[in-house]
C-alpha cells in the first residue's frame, strides 16, 4: 500500500489493510510515530475500508464510502481536540455512543487522535472499554507520544509504528505536490522526512525566519555563559511560538546526534557546538516546564545555562 496523501508506505500498514479486507482486524489499533508521518491518513483509510460495501474496499463509490468521505457516516466516532487535554467526559460520551446499535447495521469505528492528550481518568475509562468491548467496534488510537499512554492500553492494542522518509524520498513526495525542488529539500530537512509536517511548514508564514533565529541563538552559546542572556534575548518575544521553537531545537538536537555518531543529518548543523543528547534532554525538560506555565524567559535562560560548558 502506498499512501500518497502522506508519503508513507510500509509492511505494517500493508498488513493492517490485508486484515481489514479479510475481516480479521483486531478491536484496537495503536498508530504511533512522529507528527506528519501518515498515522491519521492510514487510520482513516482502514476505517473507510471497514465500512465499505463495495467489491474492493475502500471503493470510494458506495453509499458508506461517500458518507465517510463527507464526514457524515453515523457509525464513525472521532475524538480530536485543540485544547490541552481530552477529558474523561469525552471518553464516557464515546462509550455511550458505542453502546448503541450501529445505524448502518455493521459496526462502530472510533478514531481517537492525539490520544496522549487524554487525562489519566480518560485513559482509565478507555482502558475499561478496551478490556470490556461493547459490541462490534474497532478503535484506531493515534499518538505522537506513546510513552504518555498507559502501558495497559498499549498492551491491549496492535501497535503500528510509522517512520519518516529519508531526505530523497521526502523531497520526491513534496515535488510531486508541485513544490520547487530546492524548497522541497529544505522542507524535507526541516521536517526530518515527515511529508505531512513538511506541508504544514510550507504553509506556515514566518517559519524559516523563526528557524534562523533559533539557529543563531544556539550558535551564540558557543561564546560561553556570558552569552546566555543575549542568546535567550533573540527568542524572548516569541513565547507564542514556543511549540515551533522547541520543535526546531529538537530537530537540531537529533541532527547533532546523527552527525556526532557519524550518520548523515537531515539539516546542516555546522557551527552549533552543542552536545546533541544534552540538547534533546533540555528540549524535553523545557516542554515539561512550559506545560506548567513557567516563565518563558526564565525557562529559556535556565536551559541555555545548562547547555554551555
Amino acid at each position: 500500500m502506498k499512501l500518497s496523501a502522506s508519503g508513507v508506505s510500509g509492511a505494517n500498514t500493508d498488513g493492517m489493510m490485508r486484515s481489514v479486507k479479510a475481516g480479521r482486524i483486531v478491536h484496537a489499533v495503536l498508530l504511533t510515530g512522529p507528527r506528519g508521518t501518515g498515522k491519521r491518513t492510514s487510520a482513516r483509510l482502514a476505517a473507510q475500508a471497514l465500512l465499505c460495501t463495495g467489491a474492493n474496499p475502500p471503493c470510494g463509490a458506495c453509499p458508506e464510502c461517500k458518507q465517510f468521505l463527507a464526514g457524515s457516516h453515523p457509525d464513525v466516532h472521532t475524538i480530536s481536540t485543540d485544547a490541552r487535554s481530552i477529558s474523561v467526559e469525552e471518553i464516557r460520551a464515546l462509550r455511550d455512543e458505542l453502546a448503541m446499535r450501529p445505524f448502518e447495521g455493521g459496526r462502530h469505528v472510533a478514531i481517537i487522535q492525539q490520544a496522549d492528550k487524554m487525562t489519566a481518568q480518560a485513559q482509565n475509562a478507555l482502558l475499561k472499554t478496551l478490556e470490556e468491548p461493547i459490541g462490534d467496534v474497532v478503535f484506531f488510537i493515534i499518538t505522537d507520544q506513546p510513552g504518555a499512554m498507559l502501558p495497559t492500553i498499549v498492551s491491549r492494542c496492535q501497535r503500528i509504528r510509522f517512520s519518516p522518509l529519508n531526505m530523497d524520498e521526502c523531497t520526491q513526495e513534496l515535488e510531486k505536490r508541485g513544490i520547487d525542488p530546492a524548497r522541497a529539500r529544505l522542507l524535507a530537512g526541516a521536517s526530518q522526512g515527515s511529508v505531512g509536517r513538511a506541508l504544514e511548514i510550507d504553509a506556515a508564514e514566518g517559519y524559516f525566519e523563526l528557524r534562523d533565529r533559533v539557529l543563531s541563538s544556539l550558535k551564540q552559546l558557543q561564546k560561553g555563559r556570558g552569552a546566555v542572556a543575549s542568546a535567550a534575548a533573540q527568542l524572548e518575544d516569541k513565547k507564542e511560538s514556543t511549540a515551533d521553537i522547541l520543535e526546531i531545537m529538537e530537530v537540531v538536537a537529533r541532527d547533532l546526534m546523527a552527525a556526532q555518531n557519524g550518520a548523515e543529518p537531515y539539516t546542516d548543523v555546522t557551527g552549533i557546538g552543542l552536545d546533541g543528547r544534552r540538547l534533546l534532554l533540555t528540549v524535553m525538560e523545557l516542554r515539561r516546564l512550559m506545560a506548567g506555565n513557567v516563565s518563558w524567559v526564565g525557562a529559556l535562560e535556565w536551559a541555555f545555562l545548562g547547555l554551555v560548558k
